[in-house]
Formats: structure tokens, C-alpha cells, sequence
């Protein structure tokens, strides 16, 4: 068989590219393309593509280097780690430290470049597999491997007050500050949407949220002049507290579910304000802390500030906590008690009481979620395979209820009854290696399960009629709530780091929710195995945190608190006292003048008028907009009017179409077009949707009956379809270059945070101010040529002189310009000014950078500006960003050159970071 040819990872992405702009031209029809068209084989990945590496696939989890001792451990339960073998790294002599029970690997050898295991359990059991042994450092006298940017050292004294020479204590702190580039990105994007609220234009022009800290309480907030602060930090603060009244004023804080007492009690209403103050103030404060070095500052310290300000604001925090827990624990078993008595009925083995508390369990504190494998995937491959009754539409309207019940009966299999199957499957997942083999072991299980759930599934199915349930719900349950008192939690129960995280979830999508939460939880159980791994007596070092960074010896117990918070988080439904605001904002989006009045939005939608029959569009609005999460994004992030101008825009609209499945192209055509051609072309289905997106019209909406039949009711469905086809091309647009500026937000974050680390060890840099020249920290590295103590600028003298090019052609103007637009998402809110003058749409990557060259070569309207920036004449000419022009920007960022590449150049910008409609 003749070898085939593989490409070279450079390669492919230039073929991938070279496939996306072929279809880019054809979409826009306005670009040849000067390149030939690449095989479709060589540009598709493969159907089963490796999703982890087969070391990890066999258990293997890390290996720890100690001065000339090494540490191999394995993956255990969960995410804990197992201790395997010592190993001397002078005659690679092994110790097995981990007991016959416990150990998942079998150490085969050791020498100077590769280690030799084997996996006990599961993946290719016995089969011996090598990986590259660490301590191989040719012409380095430590074993321990020194980092590119020379910053270990450093590091370590800030965050242990001490060096070492060992790579363990260097793999906890990475793991702290990939807590905080996340909370850099989320609370970057939260202050955004709060200015963006106000609805006043340019937001860095006066950053509302930046002058917000919790150094004031809410009466000097609310009257600085009694205050003793100065004259300057008064009329900030006055500044500040006009913005504050005007964004209660707009309403828009209904969009996360914060709303004003209705009532004629002035105390409650100021105990409102006051509380809004504090989560704003907080939220302003924990972005000094991510976004600013302020290492020194004590008050400034993120993990501690919060425990160190005035109570008022620890007092709002308990309160936003157990105003949770109180919703979800109050008669909690008379609002379950359908489900509960169900499952009494079927549950013979169990006690009443501890159904009802496994059901608290399973509903509010979702511990299924944390058994390492889906309850809900084992349950829907169930289905498909042998439970075909169960998707009669019949049990449509029970479904929901139905599903719940099915999936609490496997939770409590695995949880109670048959732990060690669950611990087997856990291990058989992480064991495979890619999706389709985890496809199969999810059959695999299902199939096991249907033989014992069959006929508890079928009793349930049984069950599930109208008048059953109707009966259950009258019923008087004998039941006292106090079953659960020890299982309910409060605010008590939570550290102050914990609520202050749950209080960031208020500005939050679900989707955002569960990927902050998800990290966090990540990252503390990670730092929580390292710190277990020190402390044990066969590795012994010491790990005592520096005073800034106590809390992360609660590691274990904020990993279990933030799973809680996972679970009670949520994001929350619009207020109701917001309602003419966003019926403002829903109209507009949909293409109504944006000045309308109130009067006559309330005249459209007969929000005043009482009577059956008569609230059909009112309701329509409410049902396919307002409640849409898509559209709460698009006004958290955007402006409704900006929005419908850029989706007049048909070759970007075409382009995020390009991104959507081709199949559920099909299914919006099919749902969107009133007569559609399903024969024709996958081009012609987009072009078809894009044109009817540009049209959209509230006009085509306005007729539409709520309460509709016959072919009424096939005009609703197809309004209700390009209504969410609309938003969520716009969500997609909007969502992909949020995440795109969250690149840059972090490597801003990182330029921050180093700064202040090179600080201590380069004389150079100590009079030397960021904030006056985003670049002196490149430019000085640089300089320092062979004395840098940056190895990727030291070593490479040919990368080096490609980053002197591009610090050169930037000037501090221009990057300051630079940062402060990628803090502000400037990009997101000028989107509309120039996204039509783009030539040729084929990537986030080009529109953003596009868009954002255009906001550095504006003119101020306040400046007078004669000398044209660099790149400007290019920029206009050729209608698309101009590649050295990203470098120029990126050049603070030349530090640091993986980073700095993949920043700069859109072939090794990471693609997966896009968003597509599954």
C-alpha cells in the first residue's frame, strides 16, 4: 500500500485557510481567488480524531521533579491524584509508593530521555507506552526545567516567599493565575455590559464601572462631600453617582433580574440601591485586582480585599446567597410532591425520607453532576436504542416531568446502590481517546442499564396522564420540611471568595455561568491535589502560601462550595419592572425606529388595554424575543439599532450562515421560507435566509395571532423561526468576537502582571510606568539582548529582531490606544461604523482586527491630528486589516513569542474558539 502523504501542521492550516477564503469568495461574489483549490481530503479532519494524549489516556497524570527526586502519579478518583513511583533521578532507581489496590500504572523503566509504563485498567492494558522524561535537560545543571521567561523564581517568592528547585510549586501557581486570566475575561465583559447599559455612546470616553471600588461605603458614595477625600476623588465619585442613578433610571438592570421593590417604603427601595451599589463596586474592584498589578497594595490582594472592606458589603453578599437557597429550599417538598410521591410509590428498598432527601440532593445540589460521567447522555442513549415509546408525542406535555424521574432513578443506581459500576465507567471514559469510542461505551452502559430500568422505566411512562398527576398534585403530603434541615445550606455555609463568585453569576449567561464555574472548580480541586501531593510524607516540601494567597489552603473546601454555586446559579429572568424597556429594545431590534415613544409602544402592543384575546403580539414579543437568552446577550453587549443596521449587511450575515451546519441550514430554510425549494443549492438556501434577514421587518410580524390555527398558525411558526434565525446570527456575530477580544484581554492581564514580576529582577524597568508606554517591557527585554533574563528573546536573535521591527513601527499613542480599546470591547460597540467596508469576510479574525485598525487611525473630533498613522493609507485602500499593523499593536506583547504569534498572525489563531449554531 502505497504511504500517505501527511501534512505538516503549518501546512494544513494554510490549506484549511485556503479552503475558507475559496468559500468566502463565493459567498461574498465579490473576490477571486488567486490560489488553486486544495483536495477536500486534505483539508477535513478526520472523523475519529485523538482527543487526549494516549499517556494520559492510560492514567498517567503528571510528572513531578523535586531536586533529584521524581514523582509519578496517576489519575484516581475524580481528579485526584494517585502517588505511583519515586524515582532518583541520578540511577533512576523506583520506589512503588501506591498500594496494590490503588495503583492504576505499571513503571517498566527509566533512563535518561524516555520513561516506560503501562496501564493496569482499561486502555491498551499491558501494552508498554513511553513518554519523555523531564529531567533531560541537555547542558542544564538542574533537573528541574527553567521557564522561557525566567519569571519561576519570581513567581515563587510571591506566592510562597521562597525559591525551589522543583517543578511542583510552579505548577500549583499556574493554576492560580488561570484563575485569574478567567475572572480578567468575565469581569472585563460584565463592566463592559454595565456601561453599555447606559446607552451613551463611547464608554471609554468616561468608564462609569472603573471609578467604582469598594474603598467607599454607600453613604460616602451617596454623599462625598461629607467625606474627607479629596477634591478630585469627590467629583469622580459625584460623576460616577450620576451614572449610577441614570442606569436605575434606564431599567436595563431588569435584564439581570435586579429590580426595584414596588412600594412606598423609601427604606426598602434605598436598601435596593444600596445593594445594586455593593455588587457594582465589587464587581469594580475585582477588575483593579485582574486587570492591574497591584501585588503590593494589601487591599488590592483578590483573594482577600473582600474580607478586608467595610461589612456592608459581606452583608450584601449573604444576603444575594441566602435569597437563593431560601427560593429553592422553601416547601420544597410540597412543590415536588408529584415526583416525590411517584417515586415513593416506586422505590420499595428505600426509606420515605431519604428519597426526599436524595431528591434534594439530585434537584438542588446536583451531586449527579459531579459522578464524572452523564446521567442525562446514559438515559437518552437508552431511549434511542430501546425506548422508542417513550418519544410518543403522547407524553409531550410530561415529558420534561417524565425524563426528571428516569434520571434520578440511575443517579441514585450509581450513588447508592452500585458505586463501583460508576467508578468502572468513569475509568473506562477516561480511557478512551476520542468521542466515538466514549459514543460507544455510553451504548455500551445503556445497554446494560435497560435490563435492570426497563420496567421502572415503563411503570414511570405509565404513570405519566393527566389525571394521575392532577391527583397526586391534591394530595396532602405527611411530610415535615425539617427532613431536610440537615441538607439544606445557607450563606453561612459558603466562604466570602464563594459568594463573591455566586454575585458575579447575576451578569451572566447560563452558557458563561457554566464555563466560569466550570474552570474555577477545575483549577481549586487541581491546586487542592498539589497541595495534598506536598504535604504527603513521601514528597514532603513545604507549601506555605504568602498572606495574599491563604485562601488556597480551603482549596478542597472551595472546590466543593463552588460546585454548590454551579448548581444554584442560574441565569436569571428579565424583571418585570423592566418590561417597557425591553419591549422598547425587542421592537427595535426588529426594526422599529428606535425613538419611538412609550406611548406608542403601548398603543402597539395594547400593554394598557384589559380583555381576552386582545394581547396575541404583545405576548408573541414576549414568548420569541424578550425570553430569548440570544437577545438579552445582544443587548448586554450591543445596541438594538446597531444590530439591525449590521445585519443589513449581507455578505457578513453570509458568512456566519457559512459557520452553521449545513444541516440545520436546512431546517431554517425549511422553517424560515414560506415556499421553499429544497432542491436547490446549499448556496441558495443561505443566500435566501441572509436576504430575508437584511429585509426583516417588524412589520412582518405585527399581524401575527399568538392563540392562531390552520394557516394562521403556519404563519406564526414561520415568524417564531426567522425571529430566532435573526438572533441568532447576530449572537454569533457578536458572541465570536466577544470571545475573540478575550484573547487580548488576557495577554493584556499577562502584560500587567509580568511587568510587575520583571520589575524585581531588572533595574531597568524599576522608574519605568506601563501605563506612559505599553512596549517598554518588549523594547527593555530586548535591549537586555544576551543578559535578558527572557529566554525566548535571548536564545532566538532572529525572532528577536522581528519584534524590534514591529515595537518600531508602534508608538505609545498607538498602543495605549490599543489596550484601552480591547479593555472596553470597543470593536463589539463600532461594529456597525465600519464592518460594510470590509472587502472580503472569511474570518472573526479579520473583522475584528479590521474594525479595530479603523478605531486606532480615527480622529478625535477634540484633536487635531496632521500626521497620518502608519498603515492608515493601506488600511483604507485595501478594505481588510493590514497584517503588520497587528504586529505594530501586539508589540508589548513581543515578550512573550508563542504568545505574540498567536495573536498576530491568523493562521495560529485558535479556530476553536468560534462558535457555531450545533
Amino acid at each position: 500500500m502505497a504511504k500517505k502523504n501527511k501534512m505538516k501542521p503549518r501546512e494544513l492550516r494554510e490549506a484549511q485557510k485556503k479552503a475558507r477564503q475559496l468559500k468566502a469568495a463565493e459567498i461574498n461574489n465579490n473576490a477571486t481567488p488567486t490560489i488553486a483549490a486544495m483536495p477536500a481530503a486534505e483539508v477535513i479532519a478526520p472523523a475519529a480524531e485523538k482527543k487526549k494524549s494516549s499517556v494520559k489516556a492510560a492514567g498517567m497524570k503528571s510528572i513531578l521533579v523535586s531536586k533529584n527526586k521524581m514523582y509519578i502519579t496517576s489519575f484516581g478518583k475524580g481528579n485526584s491524584a494517585v502517588l505511583e513511583y519515586e524515582v532518583d533521578n541520578n540511577d533512576y532507581n523506583q520506589t512503588q509508593l501506591s498500594s496494590k489496590n490503588s495503583s492504576n500504572i505499571e513503571l517498566r523503566g527509566v533512563n535518561e530521555v524516555n520513561i516506560t509504563f503501562s496501564s493496569k485498567h482499561g486502555f491498551e492494558s499491558g501494552v508498554e507506552i513511553n513518554t519523555s522524561n523531564p529531567t533531560h535537560r541537555s547542558g542544564e545543571s538542574s533537573s528541574v526545567r527553567g521557564d522561557m521567561l525566567g519569571l519561576k523564581s519570581e513567581l515563587e517568592k510571591r506566592f510562597f516567599g521562597k525559591t525551589f528547585d522543583d517543578n511542583i510549586h510552579i505548577q500549583l501557581i499556574y493554576n492560580i493565575l488561570d484563575i485569574e486570566k478567567i475572572l480578567a475575561v468575565y469581569v472585563t465583559n460584565i463592566v463592559y455590559a454595565l456601561n453599555n447599559m447606559l446607552g451613551e455612546g463611547d464608554e471609554s470616553n468616561y468608564d462609569f464601572m472603573g471609578y467604582l471600588s469598594t474603598f467607599n461605603t454607600y453613604k460616602v458614595f451617596t454623599n462625598p462631600n461629607g467625606s474627607t477625600l479629596s477634591d478630585d476623588k469627590k467629583e469622580n465619585i459625584r460623576k460616577s453617582l450620576s451614572k449610577f442613578n441614570a442606569l436605575l433610571k434606564t431599567k436595563r438592570l431588569g435584564y439581570f433580574g435586579l429590580e426595584e421593590p414596588k412600594t412606598k417604603d423609601t427604606r426598602a427601595s434605598e436598601a435596593y440601591k444600596k445593594r445594586v451599589y455593593h455588587m457594582l463596586a465589587i464587581v469594580g474592584q475585582i477588575r483593579q485586582c485582574v486587570f492591574h498589578d497591584k501585588s503590593g497594595a494589601k487591599r488590592f490582594d483578590l483573594y482577600s480585599f473582600i474580607n478586608n472592606i467595610d461589612p456592608e458589603y459581606r452583608e450584601t453578599l449573604d444576603y444575594l446567597v441566602d435569597e437563593r437557597f431560601d427560593s429553592i429550599n422553601k416547601g420544597f417538598i410540597q412543590g415536588n410532591k408529584v415526583n416525590i410521591s411517584l417515586l415513593i410509590d416506586m422505590m420499595k428498598g428505600y426509606e420515605a425520607d431519604d428519597i426526599i432527601r436524595l431528591y434534594y440532593d439530585f434537584i438542588v445540589l446536583k451531586s449527579q453532576k459531579n459522578l464524572g460521567f452523564s446521567i442525562k447522555k446514559l438515559r437518552e442513549k437508552m431511549l434511542d436504542e430501546y425506548g422508542f415509546r417513550f418519544k410518543d408525542k403522547q407524553y409531550d406535555s410530561v415529558r420534561s416531568k417524565m425524563y426528571k424521574i428516569m434520571d434520578f432513578l440511575l443517579f441514585c443506581n450509581y450513588y447508592r446502590n452500585d458505586v463501583v459500576a460508576g467508578e468502572a465507567l468513569v475509568r473506562k471514559l477516561r480511557f478512551s481517546m476520542t468521542d466515538d469510542e466514549k459514543e460507544g461505551i455510553y451504548a455500551d452502559e445503556a445497554a446494560k442499564l435497560w435490563g435492570k430500568f426497563r420496567n421502572d422505566f415503563e411503570n414511570i411512562a405509565d404513570h405519566m396522564n393527566g389525571d394521575v398527576i392532577k391527583e397526586l398534585g391534591k394530595a396532602d403530603m405527611d411530610f415535615d420540611e425539617k427532613i431536610l434541615d440537615s441538607e439544606k445550606k445557607n450563606a453561612s455555609d459558603l466562604l466570602y471568595f464563594s459568594k463573591m463568585i455566586y454575585m458575579l453569576t447575576y451578569f451572566l449567561d447560563g452558557k458563561e455561568i457554566n464555563d466560569l464555574l466550570t474552570t474555577l472548580i477545575s483549577k481549586f480541586d487541581n491546586i487542592k491535589e498539589f497541595l495534598k501531593i506536598m504535604k504527603s510524607s513521601a514528597v514532603n516540601v513545604e507549601c506555605e502560601l504568602t498572606v495574599g494567597y491563604k485562601l488556597f489552603n480551603d482549596s478542597q473546601r472551595i472546590t466543593n462550595e463552588l460546585f454548590i454555586v454551579k448548581n444554584i446559579a442560574s441565569m436569571r429572568k428579565p424583571a418585570a419592572s423592566a418590561k417597557l424597556t425591553m419591549f422598547r429594545d425587542a421592537l427595535t431590534i426588529l426594526g422599529i425606529d428606535d425613538k419611538i415613544t412609550d406611548d406608542r409602544i403601548s398603543e402597539i402592543l395594547k400593554l394598557k388595554e384589559k380583555g381576552k384575546g386582545i394581547h396575541g403580539l404583545r405576548n408573541f414579543i414576549t414568548n420569541n424575543v424578550i425570553e430569548s437568552s440570544r437577545f438579552v446577550y445582544l443587548i448586554k453587549y450591543a445596541n438594538a439599532q446597531k444590530i439591525r443596521e449590521v445585519a443589513k449587511n449581507e455578505k457578513v450575515v453570509m458568512f456566519v450562515l457559512g459557520g452553521i451546519p449545513d444541516t440545520q441550514i436546512e431546517r431554517y430554510y425549511k422553517s424560515c421560507v414560506e415556499f421553499p425549494d429544497m432542491n436547490s443549492s446549499l448556496e441558495a438556501k443561505r443566500s435566501e435566509l441572509a436576504r430575508m434577514i437584511k429585509n426583516i421587518s417588524f412589520d412582518d410580524f405585527k399581524n401575527v395571532k399568538q392563540q392562531a390555527k390552520g394557516r394562521e398558525n403556519v404563519a406564526k411558526e414561520r415568524a417564531k423561526a426567522v425571529i430566532g434565525l435573526y438572533l441568532t446570527v447576530m449572537y454569533l456575530l457578536v458572541k465570536n468576537l466577544v470571545n475573540v477580544n478575550a484573547r487580548y484581554v488576557i495577554a493584556i492581564h499577562c502584560l500587567e502582571r509580568d511587568f510587575g514580576l520583571y520589575k524585581e529582577i531588572i533595574p531597568e524597568l524599576v522608574s519605568k510606568n506601563l501605563k506612559n508606554d505599553y512596549r517598554i517591557l518588549s523594547q527593555t527585554l530586548c535591549e537586555l539582548c544576551d543578559k535578558s533574563p527572557n529566554l525566548f528573546l535571548k536564545k532566538n536573535e532572529r525572532l528577536r529582531k522581528c519584534v524590534e521591527v514591529d515595537i518600531n513601527n508602534a508608538d505609545s499613542v498607538m498602543t495605549r490606544k490599543y489596550r484601552n480599546c480591547i479593555a472596553h470591547l470597543t470593536v463589539v460597540r463600532e461594529l456597525k461604523e465600519y464592518i460594510g467596508d470590509i472587502r472580503t469576510v472569511d474570518s472573526y479574525f479579520s473583522i475584528y482586527h479590521y474594525v479595530m485598525q479603523r478605531c486606532i487611525t480615527k480622529r478625535e473630533d477634540d484633536t487635531k491630528q496632521e500626521e497620518k498613522i502608519k498603515y492608515e493609507d493601506d488600511l483604507l485602500k485595501n478594505h481588510g486589516y493590514t497584517k503588520d499593523f497587528v504586529k505594530a499593536l501586539n508589540s508589548p506583547f513581543g515578550y512573550n513569542i508563542p504568545r505574540f504569534k498567536n495573536l498576530s498572525i491568523e493562521q495560529l489563531f485558535d479556530r476553536n474558539e468560534y462558535l457555531t449554531e450545533k
